[in-house]
């Protein structure tokens, strides 16, 4: 009897625990996928304070709203798990990695490098697989290192979770407008592009998808046509701040808000080639431009968002992509950012609001991706 009785416990104890977990939705058999970039500046050699250039006075102690509960760094033991981890426990299905090739920089080499240390941590991590990635080139290009570009990133998309949309590996360009100077204008970026087709094909590796980071331009509705002249295969944006901007100082993040929709509309009217949009999380670099007074600043910035805000904005988002069928690459989304802490948009859970910010994606995203 008194084993009978445990085992009884024992059963309604386990059911009384599943009766509390949140009960399965059935998830869309074609869903949104919700990704966000990635920037790796926070694995510098510190100065013997602790600082380095990311992780600067100002930041560290009139921001500290904005420091990860694993701390500023990201190459400390096991917090690139940590992040890996938080990310996809709440919905994100893939990080689009600012990447960078350096050697037109000799003089910065070495510390720019350090910039990289993010995507060398994830890909050594042992729950890398939960996330897909892709890369975002982010540094100049010329003819003396185009090709070195293509062999670096190419060799990446061997990776199982390398980031695709219809079994085609994707990258794009922040710097397309310094590509069209460097590499010789509309003809020599076509160039340039078939050559890493060809290269990517060498390798085994068939079609790929090239994108051009632009900006909305509503008049001039031609602004895009460079970039579908030297073939790139999608647009994107980064952040859309300065699209939303109404005056110096503060902004209300609704105007945030708007240079996001702004681009989505804009970009996706006046090209025929698939955009991935962005979702804003905030802009502020407040810190940075007190800390680096030679660093090109915004005059501006927006008030920090509320968790709440965040996820209506990466709804409309979300609803957007499925309002524009065929528009959204890989019908997919992109947040800005995970982790641009110093710029004043971050997801990672911080030192005053916790993972508040991934509570509220994770309900959107299982709310928008729910069967109907």
């Amino acid at each position: 009897m008194k084993t009978y009785l445990m085992l009884l416990l024992a059963v309604l104890g386990a059911g009384g625990c599943a009766m509390s977990q949140e009960k399965p939705v059935a998830v869309s058999k074609n869903p949104v996928k919700v990704g966000a970039w990635y920037f790796g500046g926070w694995s510098f050699k510190p100065d013997p304070e602790g600082h380095t250039f990311h992780i600067s006075p100002t930041l560290v102690k009139d921001y500290d709203f904005r420091r990860p509960v694993w701390g500023w760094r990201e190459d400390a033991p096991g917090v690139m798990e940590r992040q890996i981890d938080a990310a996809a426990d709440n919905g994100l299905s893939f990080w689009g990695f600012c990447w960078y090739e350096n050697s037109l920089n000799p003089d910065s080499k070495e510390t720019m490098d350090q910039l990289n240390i993010a995507l060398d941590l994830f890909l050594k991590a042992e729950n890398r697989t939960r996330l897909d990635f892709f890369l975002l080139s982010c540094f100049p290009v010329s003819p003396a290192n185009w090709q070195k570009v293509c062999d670096e990133t190419i060799r990446y998309f061997k990776e199982p979770n390398y980031y695709r949309v219809d079994n085609k590996p994707v990258i794009a360009f922040f710097n397309a407008d310094e590509m069209l100077r460097g590499l010789g204008g509309e003809a020599g970026v076509k160039e340039a592009l078939s050559r890493y087709r060809e290269t990517a094909k060498s390798k085994g590796f068939g079609e790929v998808l090239i994108g051009a980071r632009t900006f909305p331009r509503a008049n001039d509705p031609g602004f895009q046509q460079k970039y579908l002249a030297c073939g790139f295969d999608f647009l994107t944006t980064y952040n859309n701040a300065d699209d939303g901007r109404v005056k110096a100082g503060e902004n209300a993040f609704g105007f945030l808000q708007e240079g996001d929709r702004k681009s989505w509309n804009e970009i996706s009217a006046h090209s025929d080639v698939p955009f991935l949009p962005v979702v804003g999380a905030g802009y502020d670099m407040r810190p940075w431009a007190k800390d680096h007074p030679t660093l090109p600043a915004s005059d501006y910035w927006y008030a920090n968002p509320s968790a709440l805000e965040i996820g209506r904005h990466l709804r409309a988002g979300m609803q957007w992509v499925k309002s524009n069928p065929g528009k959204a690459l890989g019908r997919s989304v992109i947040l800005y950012a995970w982790n641009e802490n110093g710029e004043g948009a971050w997801l990672t859970p911080d030192s005053e609001t916790g993972d508040a910010r991934l509570k509220a994606i994770k309900k959107v995203i299982k709310e928008e991706n729910a069967e109907k």
